[in-house]
């Protein structure tokens, strides 16, 4: 008879030519290496690093997108058809208030105010003769007060008039900025023409929507701070001026405006700033990133107990910060979490906690609590 081995497991070989063994004797044989097998993988604890559930400030902001207008801005236009006359304009240039800009051709207005000036005067003329002829009753009251209404009559044409006459002449109605023209003295142009545009580069106001979500997180007289790509390396800060009553149902935003201080006229109507709201610090619970797992839509991280065993705990997560996630419940401040290591791990496991140095968090998080907003059409 050929001897034939039977192999069971590997390293282990029984002969089938042992006849004396007995099949009690087998089982025991396969339990026990079954056994020392099951055994010695559980004596491999593994290796995992701890992190501390950590409490620390955060810092909320608030961003968006905003466009810029200027603090008060105005068309210069005429009201009155007319030729040219008079024309101080320079482009780009900055005027005072009440400074004159355009005179228009005026003499025939200027005539008629004449006429009715001359009008006027006689009119109160022949009422002072008349009130002195009243004492001695040489004519009737009525007469009186029909002259006395003629005055008044008088009085307000020429007064139309001379209102009239003033639109012959356009003047800067507050200190600014002048921008480009294409007239010359000589030319005719109609009411309402746009001849060049006045604005007021002082301050500027910064308009923008928040989501509905961020109406009790704003409010008037809160600090802002804006960037824009003109220029990269400074931070310009203002303060909320506004803030709109209406939520628009479309995308449930709501408008707010900032006023921004512009000393050095950096800021230009139009321009596209991305601003920044802080918010009040509240404390909140942080653990790495990669500390936590999921398992479908839950999330879940081991704790390492004193006795360095694992339990899986269920968490709800908030915002990322950096390399970090916000825990809203399931943890405790202090409470030891697997760092490295978590996919190695099962729920009542030992563990091996392999000592390393603890990063240092700052007192406080800065966050960013929304996405940029398109406004205005921008985006």
């Amino acid at each position: 008879m050929t001897v034939r081995p039977f192999y069971t497991q590997p390293g282990v070989v029984i002969a089938p030519l042992l006849p004396a063994i007995s099949k009690a004797l087998l089982l025991i044989v396969f339990s026990s290496i079954t056994t020392l097998s099951i055994a010695s993988q559980k004596g491999q604890a593994p290796k995992v690093t701890a992190f501390p559930v950590m409490e620390t400030t955060l810092q909320q902001k608030l961003t968006a997108l905003g466009n810029l207008t200027a603090n008060q801005s105005v068309d210069i236009t005429p009201q009155i058809n007319g030729r040219i006359v008079g024309l101080s304009l320079t482009d780009g240039g900055n005027i005072k208030y009440g400074e004159r800009l355009v005179e228009l051709d005026d003499r025939e207005q200027s005539a008629i105010v004449a006429q009715a000036r001359i009008a006027y005067e006689d009119a109160q003329r022949q009422l002072e003769y008349m009130e002195t002829l009243i004492k001695r009753k040489a004519i009737s009251v009525d007469e009186l007060k029909a002259q006395r209404a003629t005055v008044d009559r008088l009085e307000a044409a020429l007064l139309a008039e001379l209102a009239i006459l003033d639109y012959y002449t356009l003047e800067a109605p507050f200190g600014g900025t002048l921008s480009f023209h294409e007239l010359s003295v000589g030319a005719l142009i109609n009411a309402g023409t746009v001849i060049t545009t006045l604005d007021d580069l002082s301050a500027m106001k910064l308009t923008f929507d928040l989501p509905e979500s961020s109406l009790s997180h704003v409010s008037k007289g809160a600090r802002i701070t804006a960037t824009t790509d003109a220029w990269p390396d400074k931070t310009f800060t203002g303060t909320i001026d506004s803030i709109s009553p209406r939520i628009d149902p479309a995308n449930l935003t709501f408008q707010v405006r900032a006023v921004l201080e512009n000393p050095q006229a950096q800021l230009r109507p139009g321009m596209l700033m991305r601003t920044s709201i802080e918010r009040p610090g509240e404390q909140q619970l942080v653990v790495p990133s990669r500390s936590i797992l999921f398992d479908g839509n839950r999330r879940f991280v081991f704790v390492i107990d004193e006795q360095s065993k694992v339990e899986r705990r269920l968490i709800t997560t908030g915002q990322t910060v950096d390399e970090y996630i916000v825990v809203l419940s399931g943890l405790s401040a202090g409470e030891m979490v697997v760092n490295e290591g978590a996919v190695k791990v099962t729920d009542g496991r030992q563990v091996k906690v392999m000592t390393e140095d603890q990063p240092t968090l700052s007192s406080s998080f800065s966050s960013t609590a929304g996405k940029p907003m398109a406004t205005d059409g921008i985006l």
